[in-house]
């Protein structure tokens, strides 16, 4: 068996240089079987830190944006990629680049939020939602 350990903190700023914040860490087994495909041990820590994060952002209630914070992307189809389901495609990636640039998105925060580092490790479907999401936020209804 495997130990990992993984956790998040964070801290939203509040007005008078007050704050909030919300803290999470969590401790899991995991079979040793994992050693040998070291990328399937790559999703279970992604998926780890994935529930970590959102379990912040909940308590933090992310979802109630301050006044200037930037809107988040809708999360349609944008669940955590099942095997079943091919990865996104070059043109994809390309169009994830130059939505997220027109519509003045922090992409690299979308994708840790669906726990990946890069638009390529998402999804076909998971991809189209977000390119969906970034496109009615830059107003293009193309």
């Amino acid at each position: 068996m495997l130990k990992m350990n993984c956790g998040l903190s964070r801290k939203i700023g509040q007005p008078d240089y007050g704050s909030r914040g919300a803290m999470v860490h969590l401790e899991v087994e995991l079979s040793a079987e994992l050693l040998k495909d070291p990328e399937k041990l790559r999703r279970q820590i992604r998926g780890c830190f994935g529930v970590v994060r959102q379990a912040v952002d909940a308590e933090l209630g992310v979802a109630e944006l301050e006044e200037g914070e930037p809107a988040r992307l809708p999360q349609v189809g944008l669940e955590r990629r099942p095997p079943s389901d091919p990865p996104s495609t070059p043109n994809q990636v390309r169009a994830l680049h130059a939505f997220a640039r027109r519509a003045g998105a922090d992409l690299a925060a979308e994708l840790r939020r669906l726990g990946v580092t890069d638009a390529a490790e998402l999804s076909r479907r998971q991809a189209s939602g977000l390119i969906d999401g970034l496109k009615e936020r830059a107003g293009d209804r193309r």
